[in-house]
């Protein structure tokens, strides 16, 4: 029996069967639908519930990384990217304010901001 990944004629996996047919018909394309786009267009003869099972695969695999990203650096990614205030900037800031006082720092806001 022959080991390694399972591919067809053209040498796709058919995983990147599933994959490139998706791209095509969307993410919410049925599975008799990419059963039938696969035969036609891949030669590759899957069942429906492999089918589910491998949309469910690439579905949650875009999940993954930002559930692993720590919540306090998401957020930070998001302020540097959004606001344009890096942690760099936050950082000279508190340094700043923990030197001459918050107060100072916003009165020194007030006259700048005008």
């Amino acid at each position: 029996m022959p080991r390694g990944i399972p591919r067809n004629k053209e040498g796709i996996s058919k995983m990147e069967g599933v994959r490139q047919t998706l791209a095509k018909l969307g993410n919410d394309a049925m599975p008799l639908e990419i059963q039938k786009h696969l035969k036609s267009e891949f030669g590759i003869d899957m069942d429906t519930s492999m089918i589910s099972n491998y949309k469910s695969a690439l579905k949650s695999a875009g999940k993954s990384a930002i559930i692993r990203r720590p919540a306090a650096r998401r957020a930070a990614a998001t302020m540097s990217t959004s606001a344009g205030i890096s942690i760099d900037d936050i950082r000279a800031v508190k340094a700043v304010i923990e030197r001459v006082g918050a107060d100072k720092v916003l009165q020194l806001a007030q006259v700048l901001g005008k």
